[in-house]
């Protein structure tokens, strides 16, 4: 009996030896392959130097058993623009990693995309290669990279940003007191979560139907096109004078355009779209705004709010809500002669709102206009959507509560449709005979709204 129990703990230790879990034999089998969460880990539009987000590809074996894959590594090893991190180590190269039967890990990828003097995106490819039991595998890896101009956190006197590379902004620029800045058509700014641009002097967009100035977030995977809050916007200060914005798209901000240059030179809005803001799209304070076959549209608070008093027109201009996923609590387009939670009220305002539509689709939204105070106001030849001024409006060729008939909302496009009544409905204005897209305006029987139909 004292033999049998000497040998127990032995006996003990081969029958846990050979009861092994499946799971972890690793097997041979030149048929183990591994299977991959896709077979192409693609990056978007990737601006150099800056790097990238981090995309993450899982590695699967479907196998009961476990196998060993004998290396993972990049194609162009060391000279590869991508970095691997596998199992938390930043490394181009991994060896001899056992993956459980039926188990899964990540690689996480990354790519830096030296400079050049290419304008225009350009293909960087690699791929990462697994080696397990004598097969290769491979997964490509794909990114567009683009050289750029990189303006940090700082202050700028006279400047121009020109078009051909991207310009980003990585943090806060203020342009400071009598400085200009111009920004040439055709440009493309990009901006970071923590950026905005401060404008202290003076502001020249000089965008053309043809050759548009673009301001957006710095993501441009598709998931990221209409998402908004991505960076700050452009704030007008107090010392700016005599903006134009010409034909520019600014999209994915907090606010839009935020002017508060009160008794200053005015800013003037012309052939622009703004959109997916996630405040307002323009809001301006006790300040001068003229916005002109401007479309503003899917914005969380105001599309258009002019507070405080001011001098507001907005002429041949389309601000609408459809399809928008931000929760709104407050009409589209406000003008009030004070501002809501300080003690500026009973300020002069003059509105002057022509050949606009303002408009949205559902049931919530009744009312998207607001006026309150002492206004001297303006109101003809629009599209309104009303239910509160439905009888003082309902005059001067003001159409009330009737459906715009755009294009295709799914789309976002909100050009007219055939049966828009808002073509021909509007009155010729002085020095205004194209549209936003450049289209010539019929000089007698010109269309309500951002979009000339022109002929079908």
């Amino acid at each position: 009996m004292k033999y049998l129990l000497a040998i127990l703990p032995l006996l003990f230790l081969l029958s846990m030896v050979g009861c092994e879990p499946k799971d972890e034999v690793v097997t041979n089998d030149p048929d183990a392959v591994l299977r991959f969460s896709a077979d192409t880990v693609l990056f978007d539009t990737v601006l150099v130097t800056q790097g990238s987000v981090t995309r993450r590809l899982k590695v699967y074996n479907p196998q009961k058993k476990a196998v060993r894959i004998s290396s993972i590594s990049l194609g162009g090893a060391n000279t590869s623009p991508y970095k691997l991190t596998i199992n938390g180590q930043e490394t181009p190269i991994a060896n001899n990693l056992e993956l459980r039967g039926q188990d899964s890990l990540y690689v996480l990828v990354r790519v830096n995309i030296n400079p050049t003097a290419q304008n225009q995106p350009f293909l960087v490819a690699d791929s990462i290669l697994f080696q397990t039991n004598g097969n290769q595998q491979n997964v490509k890896l794909v990114a567009y990279g683009q050289d750029a101009v990189f303006h940090p956190k700082g202050v700028i006197g006279n400047t121009t940003w020109a078009a051909g590379k991207p310009h980003v902004l990585l943090d806060t620029v203020l342009l400071r007191e009598g400085s200009t800045l111009t920004i040439e058509k055709g440009a493309r700014i990009f901006a970071t979560n923590k950026a905005v641009l401060l404008i202290n002097g003076t502001l020249q967009v000089k965008g053309t139907p043809e050759e548009r100035v673009t301001f957006s977030g710095i993501r441009r995977e598709p998931a990221y096109a209409n998402a908004p809050g991505q960076w700050e916007g452009v704030r007008i200060l107090t010392a700016s004078q005599n903006n134009t914005i010409r034909y520019a798209d600014i999209r994915n901000t907090v606010r839009g355009l935020r002017i508060g240059n009160p008794g200053k030179g005015g800013t003037l809005v012309e052939g622009c779209v703004i959109q997916y803001a996630f405040l307002d799209g323009i809001v301006a304070f006790t300040s001068d705004v003229k916005v002109v076959n401007t479309l503003i549209n899917n914005c969380g608070q105001y599309s258009f709010g002019g507070l405080g008093g001011g001098k507001y027109e907005v002429l041949y201009s389309t601000i609408v809500n459809y399809q928008n996923q931000l929760q709104r609590e407050t009409p589209a387009f406000v003008v009030a002669d004070f501002i809501p939670g300080t003690d500026i009220r009973d300020q002069p305002t003059q509105l002057r709102l022509v050949n606009s539509i303002v408009y949205s689709e559902g049931s919530n939204y009744i009312n998207e206009v607001l006026l309150e105070g002492d206004l001297t106001a303006e109101v003809a030849h629009n599209i309104l959507r009303t239910d509160a001024y439905k009888s003082t409006l309902n005059i001067n060729g003001n159409l009330l509560n009737i459906d715009p008939k755009f294009k295709d909302i799914r789309k976002q496009d909100f050009s007219l449709d055939t049966l828009s009544p808002a073509s021909s409905a509007a009155i010729p204005l002085l020095g205004i005979n194209k549209d936003l897209k450049g289209i010539n305006r019929n000089s007698t029987k010109p269309d309500i709204g951002a979009f000339e139909r022109g002929i079908d």
